[in-house]
């Protein structure tokens, strides 16, 4: 996939032409890259009318009431519970290449943060504790991955927070 411009990744990955690993790099790449996203979607919506020129073969009997079941099923365990789907979120820019959206609090947030972003410096007036989940980070010059967990107490200040290939981060602020 090196060397294949966006659109040539964004196609290939709508079309069924990437290998399972490198579907799976597309998919987590599409997170932190907006500009790849965007392009897997309007592939979606370029191809979606070939979807609709074969012939579809009659519906299984009872497929209608076993889908009216597992509606209900879901219905019933997620009362009373939120989620937000990642792609469906209201996000806020940040700075450029950075955007955030607040999660179930004051103080918890996700970032995502395009390929060669910069988030800007800043002082910390609580602790900050921030998770990697996909991507890559750099704070301070120290390269951060999926899963790595960085921590800073108040008072301390982040010059140098960068990403190289694009990351999503969870933060969270306390006193």
């Amino acid at each position: 996939m090196r060397g294949m411009t966006i659109d040539d990744r964004a196609l290939d990955y709508v079309t069924g032409a990437l290998s399972p690993q490198e579907r799976d790099t597309v998919a987590r790449d599409r997170l932190s890259d907006r500009q790849l996203d965007t392009a897997i979607r309007d592939w979606e919506t370029k191809l979606a009318p070939l979807a609709d020129t074969r012939e579809s073969p009659p519906a299984p009997k009872g497929l209608f009431d076993r889908i009216a079941q597992g509606v209900a099923r879901e219905r019933e365990a997620m009362a009373g519970k939120t989620v937000s789907p990642f792609d469906e979120a209201e996000w806020r820019v940040l700075s450029p290449g950075v955007e955030t959206r607040q999660l179930w609090s004051a103080q918890t947030f996700m970032y995502r943060c395009e390929p060669g972003a910069t988030l800007p410096s800043h002082v910390h007036t609580d602790t900050e504790n921030l998770i990697v989940i996909s991507g890559d980070c750099v704070i301070g010059g120290r390269a951060l991955r999926t899963g790595d967990w960085y921590s800073a107490p108040p008072g301390t200040e982040d010059l140098d927070v960068r990403t190289t290939a694009g990351c999503v981060l969870l933060v969270q602020y306390t006193a």
